[in-house]
């Protein structure tokens, strides 16, 4: 919605024993091989052993080898070893199979065309043949199998004058289905001059990377990376997280740095969102920006260095990976999301991801350079591919849709290039998708001039095309990611007299996106939700939606810390260093906790002062927040 911006494989050298297996007298299992998805390139493919006997099976290992050009370039889910033929052995979680019980591995690879092979192994009966290939999609990231990204590094930022800052608020206000799109609500920019210096050379610093370990427990572990089971996020490990976070604008605006940074000082202010239990920050970030970070262009920025002595002289690029590096130290996870194509403080009220010279092209290029950059840095665990595409396909020429044409607006075609793009780069980043703000109703498409022929909400906050168009991407990395907004924001059709969760999810969540969650499509991460404390109907809005996501362990990161959101405020004052208590306290019912302590994404640091990580929470007896 409108807002206004108040201004003032395989791991290499990993030579993994091969445990001898300890198997049941005469037990035998199927072994099927199945190709999930292929493209010119490459494919991702999934292995299940299914103990079909009547005796537990205690550890398994297979083999298999392509005659082509295949080659697996890296996987989840099991211990991998060899170069064609491959072997992979079973994990300490997932060794034990019980009579009827199985477990799924997954790999991608590259070649073409993707081979069906056939399985070997004492547990496949020396040899039994795969099953046939299906390289449709999945909607969304769960793909059949409960898979577990390993493979990458954990981070230690090491970027040596590196700073993080990208954000930029975007709200959608979609106008209601009876009345025309809101108006571009205004933006006050003010594009500060810099007092710092904007220029270091055009090379700048690669991002940090450390290289895998095992936990105390002797369980493998490769980063902290995430990934999808159903509805559910979960690490290396399958056990479920919860991301629990807020936004943090002003790298997508014409600041191209964190907005704040001209009074607060850059580490101090990161401690405080961490000590108040955000386990993830939303940073917003600008199409244009990436562009200039991946051509060695470094425009000044607006960044006090009289309160940030140590930015001095860094550049955007610089102080975004220190950023990281202070993240990475205070047990916080980072998510960019291209918030706009423009740097510009109204940027994301231009409905589509090209705009102008930012063209499609430029979208993927930089993102796939985002990719490179940090494929070995697990503090940057997710990517928002695209920040609320919008438009009204019955009287707006560019309006986002969502169908299987090639059609220059169809979100989805742009949303499965972006994310296979980043995939084959580093594929145990998270990608999230929103929606868009129209959906044709049945029998209906995108041709019709009649807006009562389209189902509206906000910008954002459409999946309906998912469950008739679902995506075709490679692993099991997707997120579905709606905004959604309050009153204050913009009165929609819904907010009756008596609203309540329940004509909520009826009325709008439960067609437009809970629908993934519920039927274990894929996970949900409401990128957007905030507002005034109006003591009334956007209150109780912000308190409706709070508890239904605690309920259903729904992801989030709240609309925003920042104070200059002009119609929504923020977590924080002006003086960015007093905390609005009555905002904070209604938002921290909504943050990962166990008893008084708030729980971290981060395998071993603690989040902030006196958080957890996910190792302690579970150590101490945490429970898995799945969504119910």
């Amino acid at each position: 919605m409108p807002k206004t911006y108040i201004k003032p494989l395989m791991s290499a050298g990993r030579n993994l024993a091969i445990a001898a297996l300890c198997i049941a007298p005469f037990a035998q299992a199927d072994c099927e091989y199945r190709v999930d998805s292929a493209w010119n390139s490459g494919f991702t493919a999934t292995i299940t052993v299914t103990n079909d006997t009547g005796s537990s099976v205690n550890n398994w290992l297979v083999s298999w080898e392509y005659s082509g050009n295949n080659r697996v370039t890296n996987g989840w889910n099991a211990n991998f070893s060899g170069t064609n033929p491959y072997s992979a052995s079973s994990l300490n979680w997932n060794g034990n199979l019980s009579p009827g019980g199985s477990a799924s591995f997954g790999f991608q690879g590259q070649g073409n065309p993707a081979e069906i092979v056939t399985v070997m192994g004492d547990l496949c009966g020396g040899g039994s043949t795969s099953s046939s290939s299906s390289s449709s999609s999945s909607s969304s990231s769960s793909s059949s199998s409960s898979s577990s990204s390993s493979s990458s590094s954990s981070s230690s930022s090491s970027s040596s004058s590196s700073s993080n800052s990208s954000s930029s608020n975007s709200s959608t206000t979609s106008s209601s289905s009876s009345s025309s799109s809101s108006s571009s609500s205004s933006s006050s920019s003010s594009s500060s001059s810099s007092s710092s210096s904007s220029s270091s050379s055009s090379s700048s610093s690669s991002s940090s990377s450390s290289s895998s370990s095992s936990s105390s427990s002797g369980l493998p572990v490769a980063g902290d990376w995430l990934h999808v089971e159903g509805n559910t996020i979960v690490d290396n490990r399958g056990r479920a997280v919860w991301l629990t976070g807020a936004n943090w604008f002003g790298f997508n605006a014409s600041e191209r740095v964190f907005h704040g940074l001209w009074s607060a000082h850059h580490e101090t202010f990161m401690q405080a969102i961490a000590d108040r239990g955000i386990n993830i920050i939303r940073v917003p970030i600008s199409t244009e920006l990436l562009y200039e970070w991946k051509n060695g262009i470094f425009k000044p920025v607006n960044v006090n260095t009289y309160a940030n002595p140590e930015l001095e002289g860094l550049n955007s690029l610089q102080i975004f990976d220190r950023t990281l590096q202070l993240a990475d130290q205070m047990g916080l996870k980072i998510m960019l999301d291209v918030h706009s194509a423009k740097a510009d403080n109204s940027g994301h009220v231009a409905p589509l991801w090209y705009n102008g010279d930012i063209t499609e092209e430029i979208f993927y290029e930089t993102w796939e350079w985002v990719a490179a950059r940090y494929k070995n840095n697990d503090t940057l665990i997710a990517y928002d591919l695209e920040n609320e595409p919008h438009g009204k396909a019955h009287a707006e020429t560019a309006a986002a849709r969502w169908d299987n044409s090639n059609h220059p607006n169809n979100w989805k075609r742009v949303a499965e290039e972006a994310a296979n793009r980043i995939l084959a780069i580093n594929p145990n980043v998270l990608i999230l998708v929103e929606g868009v703000e129209v959906y044709p109703r049945d029998s209906v498409n995108w041709e019709s001039d009649d807006s009562h022929d389209y189902h509206f909400t906000w910008w954002g906050g459409n999946l309906r095309g998912v469950k008739d168009y679902p995506l075709n991407v490679t692993g099991n990395q997707i997120v579905f990611s709606p905004h959604d907004y309050g009153p204050s924001v913009w009165d929609q059709d819904w907010f009756y007299d008596g609203f309540d969760r329940n004509t909520l999810l009826s009325d709008v969540w439960y067609d437009n996106w809970f629908y993934l969650h519920d039927q274990n499509i894929a996970p949900l991460l409401i990128g957007e939700w905030g507002g005034f404390m109006d003591g009334g109907r956007n209150e109780h809005w912000m308190t409706e939606l709070r508890d239904f996501m605690v309920e259903h362990k729904v992801h989030h990161t709240f609309w925003c810390i920042n104070p200059n959101s002009g119609d929504t405020g923020g977590l924080i004052g002006y003086d960015w260093a007093t905390w609005d208590e009555a905002k904070y306290n209604l938002f921290e019912k909504s943050l990962w906790k166990f008893g008084s302590q708030y729980v971290g994404l981060d395998q071993d640091t603690p989040l902030g002062s006196n958080g957890l990580s996910v190792n302690q929470y579970y150590q101490n007896g945490g429970v898995e927040p799945r969504g119910n």
